[in-house]
């Protein structure tokens, strides 16, 4: 916009030169000052666009350098014969470029000097005082006020570089979050698929062992002591009944939990439900006190209790326990207890995978909690999850 201003500006003040000095000898030169100052003007946005950002300190010093030329070109406008004081018009757009090269401190110390050398020449020229600092003044003053709307500008540019800048950060950021967020996601279904490995191992598989070997007795006894096929098949009954039992609560926990939308207290309740009719473990849920809690924390909690209520379906050799929640204290709690055969915590980490343990302390550190497993045999277990950032 402001360059469209300067074009009219300079176009005026062609106009009004060359009906000036239109039977005078001078119009020659006055062509030629007027052509130097629009060449210049014209193409000096071009040299900026071509040296950009890469090359500041020789874009200084042309800037400099065309300030300087463009002066002296109005100034010599000025000074030909007959004098004339419409020509110092265009010191105006010269200062507003100056705050724009430049910034509002050294503009404004350009702008003081074109006030003065305007005073000069209007005053060497034959201008009464009165009047030659009157215009002197009123082109600096206008001068200043173009350089006071440069200013602007030059703050509104640097402000939209900023805002791109940091949009552009945002951008990259934003994608980052996404990478690691996928990534995130990718660890966890590694994680949740070595898991699951781990339970048909330690589980299924067993139990298919075993109804192989179960199938092989009886049919050795078939030819040996028929009498003793029913106890085998019985056995196998039992163990087929487990098998699904167990397949049962994998595909149950593959499937997304609801425990997010319900809430870790009424997800808490419906599992502790399901165990009860799937192998009759009783569970006694214990509220001590609640508080709202994050999506990751929520989910991070009920998966640690579910493993552990697992834990002790097939290992604790008791069909009781107790979960315990006591979320409003400092630090947070959650415990599962159970009054079992217990085992040997040394014996049981030396074991990679046992019992889900690091699966359990896998997940507490990354909700930034601390899990702790007190067992000893004979004494059962106690599993206690402890928010980290909130200990003293």
């Amino acid at each position: 916009m402001h360059t469209l201003g300067v074009s009219l500006i300079f176009a005026a003040i062609a106009i009004r030169g060359l009906l000036w000095y239109s039977r005078g000898p001078y119009l020659g030169l006055l062509v030629v000052v007027l052509a130097a100052y629009g060449l210049l003007f014209f193409t000096e946005p071009l040299i900026e666009r071509r040296l950009g950002n890469d090359r500041p300190e020789r874009l200084k010093w042309i800037r400099v350098a065309y300030l300087v030329v463009q002066t002296c070109l109005i100034s010599l406008m000025l000074v030909i014969p007959p004098l004339n004081d419409f020509g110092g018009t265009l010191f105006i757009p010269l200062g507003l470029q100056a705050v724009l090269f430049f910034g509002w401190r050294a503009g404004l110390l350009w702008n003081a000097a074109i006030t003065l050398v305007i005073a000069a020449i209007l005053l060497r020229g034959g201008v009464k005082f009165p009047g030659g600092l009157a215009m002197a003044l009123f082109y600096g003053g206008t001068c200043l006020f173009a350089g006071g709307y440069a200013h602007l500008i030059r703050r509104a540019q640097d402000a939209r570089r900023e805002n791109q800048r940091t949009f552009f950060q945002l951008q990259a950021a934003h994608r980052e979050i996404q990478g690691y967020a996928t990534q995130r996601e990718e660890l966890a279904a590694e994680r949740e698929r070595s898991r699951l490995a781990r339970e048909l191992h330690d589980s299924v598989t067993q139990t298919v062992f075993s109804m192989n070997l179960t199938v092989q007795t009886a049919r050795i006894l078939l030819d040996k002591d028929i009498s003793r096929v029913d106890a085998q098949l019985e056995r196998l009954q039992q163990l087929a009944r487990s098998a699904m039992d167990e397949i049962r609560l994998l595909v149950t926990q593959l499937l997304p939990e609801p425990a997010v939308n319900e809430g870790l207290v009424a997800a808490l309740q419906r599992i502790i439900a399901e165990r009860r009719a799937l192998d009759g473990l009783s569970v006694a849920l214990e509220v001590i006190s609640t508080r709202e809690l994050t999506v990751p924390v929520i989910d991070g909690l009920y998966h640690i209790v579910l493993e552990a209520l697992n834990n002790v379906a097939k290992h604790a050799g008791t069909c009781e326990a107790t979960v315990r929640l006591n979320l409003a204290a400092n630090p947070a709690c959650v415990e599962i207890e159970d009054r079992g055969i217990g085992f040997d915590l040394r014996e049981a980490q030396s074991q990679q995978g046992h019992l889900g343990l690091a699966g359990m302390f896998e997940r507490a550190a990354e909700l930034g909690w601390k899990l702790s497993v007190e067992s000893r045999p004979g004494c059962g277990t106690r599993i206690r999850v402890l928010e980290r950032s909130a200990q003293r």
